[in-house]
């Protein structure tokens, strides 16, 4: 069954001795997620890796050009670590390491896990390797929690455990913006006023055509919700002028979103071509609001 999903990208950064039953076992927790809690919550988890996404480009170093297309782009990583740092790129220890220090500036949730199950005794040059690793990892836990995983369930339970948190956070950071948005209004949106006229071709007694016309007072609800208590009043109008609508006393009721309110407006000969209309309403979140526009006939 089909339902509105906020996608998500989540960058997978590793060096290139991760093994590929972790990052296996990374993207089917990520699928599981999506099956099990994504629909719930209305957020859908995308994977994306350089390995899959980046695009043969020249013009800049190497990881800058992955930076632009799929790092800065995403919404939140997992950066696996093995015995491997990885290779320095001229700004930072590693590409791994760059695309951390990338997303953490963006404000972006980052999960750091390392493989410490067993493996077999390394090598001198692997040993190297895996001491800088230890130093970088060691810098890195100063300011973040860094998870160790032994086998696959560890691995997955850190991954469910990131992506619940990490996509809480956006839901909260989106009520966060709705709320800004209902406690700072935009000012187009309102409800509206307008004069529109309608003509049509009658015939005298005599069987000569005339042009008969029709105004209309129109407020259009252009806001996100419901404008209910609708009223308004006409400024600027001369005392011996004519320029009123037929109505019934008192507030004129909600005017649903989108929608439209229709009165005749009475005219005639002498009366200005053009009024100030103010109109008050409350919107859906129970403040009162006022909209003020030229109403031209």
């Amino acid at each position: 069954m089909a339902y509105p999903s906020l996608v998500l990208h989540l960058l997978i950064s590793a060096p290139g001795d991760i093994p590929s039953t972790d990052l296996t076992t990374l993207r089917k927790t990520v699928s599981q997620w999506n099956l099990n809690f994504g629909r719930l919550v209305g957020i859908t988890v995308l994977p994306v890796s350089w390995t899959e996404h980046a695009v043969a480009e020249f013009g800049e170093r190497p990881q800058a050009i992955l930076n632009h297309q799929i790092v800065e782009e995403s919404d939140l990583a997992v950066a696996l670590f093995y015995d491997r740092l990885g290779t320095p790129t001229g700004e930072a220890e590693s590409g791994t390491a760059e695309e951390i220090k990338v997303l953490v500036d963006a404000g972006k949730s980052v999960a750091v896990l390392t493989n410490s199950g067993p493996r077999p005794p390394l090598g001198d040059e692997a040993l190297q390797e895996r001491t800088r690793l230890t130093a970088y990892l060691g810098g890195l836990r100063k300011n973040a929690l860094v998870q160790d995983y032994k086998n696959d369930a560890e691995l997955v339970a850190h991954l469910n455990n990131f992506l619940s948190r990490a996509t809480a956070q956006f839901q909260q950071s989106i009520e966060a913006s709705k709320r800004a948005e209902l406690d700072n209004p935009d000012p187009s949106e309102g409800v509206w006023p307008r004069a529109e006229v309608r003509e049509t071709m009658r015939s005298d007694n005599k069987g000569r055509l005339k042009t008969e016309r029709k105004w209309s007072l129109v407020l259009h609800n252009t806001s996100k919700g419901p404008a209910s208590d609708v009223d308004f009043a006409f400024e600027g109008v001369p005392d011996n002028a004519l320029f009123r609508v037929s109505r019934e006393e008192g507030p004129l009721g909600t005017i649903p979103p989108g929608q439209e309110a229709r009165f005749p407006l009475l005219i005639a000969m002498g009366s200005p071509d053009a009024v100030e209309c103010v109109v008050t309403w409350t919107d859906a979140t129970g403040k009162a609001r006022t909209t003020k526009a030229t109403v031209r006939t």
